[in-house]
């Protein structure tokens, strides 16, 4: 099977993995030219520069190659739904490492229940759901990843105050 290299000698095709709310699509590149087409059904979406002979011939290519194309573009694209792989929690923070590389930390306060318990406690914790939050079972609290992503910190139940007789 031929790589997308080996298409055409004059274009270059890529993908952005980071292209989430779009259609699949392919972009087309030569010297400072550039051009982006849908791959279903195939379509010129953007053109900067490319006159309407090379187009065509770019969309040719694209139809005679869509098997190629498709593929390698669905190995572009990730989960993006943000998902925890290791954890670490210290005196004052947790710290996640999330799958696609990112390393975010919130305040161990964020989480009364975390601030209250034993070290002990806090070390012993299951990542939950493929890496979609964290739970702690002896004290019963749970962080999901979006959580810490949009800075959404656990509210302290108010305290029932007992009437006097």
């Amino acid at each position: 099977m031929p790589t997308i290299k080996q298409l055409s000698n004059a274009f270059r095709f890529f993908f952005f993995s980071f292209d989430c709310n779009e259609p699949m699509h392919v972009h087309v590149s030569r010297e400072k030219m550039i051009s982006k087409f849908w791959l279903e059904p195939i379509a010129l979406a953007k053109n900067h520069g490319f006159s309407a002979k090379e187009l065509n011939k770019i969309r040719k290519i694209i139809q005679s190659n869509n098997e190629i194309i498709r593929e390698a573009c669905m190995s572009t694209v990730i989960n993006i739904e943000p998902r925890i792989k290791n954890l670490k929690i210290t005196e004052e923070i947790i710290i996640a490492d999330l799958e696609d590389g990112r390393t975010i930390s919130v305040p161990l306060a964020w989480s009364w229940r975390l601030s209250d318990a034993t070290k002990k406690q806090r070390e012993k914790f299951e990542i939950i759901g493929n890496g979609i939050g964290v739970h702690w079972p002896d004290i019963d609290e749970d962080i999901s990843t979006e959580g810490m992503l949009n800075g959404i910190p656990a509210k302290q139940p108010k305290k029932v105050q007992k009437k006097s007789a």
